[in-house]
């Protein structure tokens, strides 16, 4: 029987949605999801995912502004070999060194892991890809379950957004406009600091005052 990890971060990520009126949709788990380290989209399949989708095939988030998707893993739907598989392109990054498992729907704005940075657990840090010409990353975890306690904690930033209140329209973005949010993940900015995703990140001037305030915060 394979051992369940706690989701700390998930639970409280779906606490926030039903407090505060976010839409919550899930689909039921498959029956044979793969385990951690198994391959999945070519990499070795991240613990906290494994644990994810034991739970559930995939996960829709919705408020006044647009949507988060993890994508749908069950026995029907590889969802993160199709979304990796669709922008993998040989040795182009930040494709080829990630598995994307999470979207904005309708956007080339993406979330994956990292394998290739696992920590001695297999834990697999997090990036935002945002696939628009300007290509660039933005670390935004050390895992996957501390994303889904950040993203709980700017959801809990955006419903007393007066913008967000009034007509849906945010006055702050993830996770570009929240760099204090991300650091309070210590593991990350160690990793940060040490240089660890300066192959992938490809940033411009405009994205160098983010990272320097998150490596200081």
């Amino acid at each position: 029987m394979v051992s369940e990890m706690p989701l700390p971060g998930l639970e409280r990520l779906l606490e926030v949605c039903r407090e505060h009126g976010f839409s919550v949709d899930s689909s039921p788990p498959g029956r044979a999801i793969p385990a951690a380290g198994e391959l999945v989209a070519g990499h070795p399949f991240d613990p906290v995912l494994a644990t994810v989708y034991r739970r559930m095939g995939g996960l829709r988030i919705t408020g006044n502004d647009g949507e988060f998707l993890l994508h749908r893993l069950d026995d029907q739907v590889d969802g993160l070999a199709l979304a990796t598989g669709a922008r993998r392109r040989g040795t182009q990054e930040p494709f080829h060194s990630s598995v994307a498992f999470g979207c904005i729907p309708d956007l080339a704005y993406y979330y994956a892991v990292l394998p290739g940075l696992a920590d001695e657990r297999g834990l697999q840090p997090v990036i935002y890809i945002n696939a628009y010409a300007e290509r660039y990353v933005l670390p935004v975890a050390s895992d996957v379950d501390r994303f889904f306690d950040t993203l709980s904690r700017y959801l809990e930033i955006l419903v007393v957004d007066e913008g967000y209140r009034l007509d849906g329209m945010r006055g702050v973005d993830f996770p570009a406009g929240v760099p204090e949010l991300i650091a309070r993940d210590r593991r990350l900015v160690e990793m940060l600091v040490a240089g660890r995703f300066d192959f992938i990140m490809n940033l411009g001037d405009e994205y160098q005052d983010w990272l320097a305030r998150v490596k200081s915060a």
